[in-house]
């Protein structure tokens, strides 16, 4: 949870109860018992906080100054090697910088850019698993609605911003299910990587 919060300069328990509103002696006797689904709920609700307002301060500007922040959304993932052997969501994937299948944990992970500002709104750790609700095109649409239905809830419409992505998601399915939940430009780069 911690490391997490260090993304948003938290550095201790207290900052993160402050962050969260929650009371301080709550979360000192919950901590033991925080998952994952706990550091999602943390990363979305502090990402998209701070996302919030950079993008009411950028709409509140010129349209000059708007199209200068070029407000993105960029969706993509990588490895963090690791050499433990007790660790959750930890196998083997592919790597281009090591042009091999390394031992690693893969995230995915959803940005928001603003100008020179980039705020992380959701990251995950994928499962090796395969199984249908684990695959990372079914976890990129799970994020991206979680990601939606919080700006949705703050008035903002984030699916006017140009999404982002490696050519590696731009299957057909994604395309035309982003397209169905409103999103108006699907953007997708080319890279060249050997298949997974």
């Amino acid at each position: 949870m911690l490391s997490v919060c260090h993304l948003f300069g938290l550095y201790n328990p207290n900052q993160v109860s402050d962050a969260l509103e929650l009371p301080k002696a709550r979360l000192y006797r919950d901590l033991g018992r925080l998952s994952l689904y706990h550091a999602k709920c943390l990363n979305l609700r502090l990402g998209c906080v701070i996302a919030v307002k950079f993008i009411r301060d950028a709409e509140n500007k010129s349209a000059s100054t708007q199209s200068r922040r070029c407000i993105t959304v960029s969706v993509d993932d990588t490895n963090l090697p690791r050499d433990g052997n007790r660790l959750a969501y930890c196998s083997r994937w592919w790597s281009k910088e090591h042009n091999t299948a390394i031992k690693c944990q893969n995230v995915l992970g959803i940005a928001l850019k603003v100008g020179k500002h980039v705020i992380p709104l959701d990251l995950r750790l994928v499962s090796k698993q395969r199984r249908g609700n684990t695959d990372k095109p079914s976890l990129v649409i799970a994020m991206l609605k979680d990601v939606f239905a919080f700006f949705d809830a703050h008035e903002i419409d984030l699916r006017k911003y140009p999404i982002t992505f490696n050519s590696w998601y731009g299957s057909r399915t994604i395309v035309e299910t982003l397209s169905e939940l409103g999103c108006v430009s699907i953007l997708k780069t080319q890279i060249h990587t050997r298949a997974f």
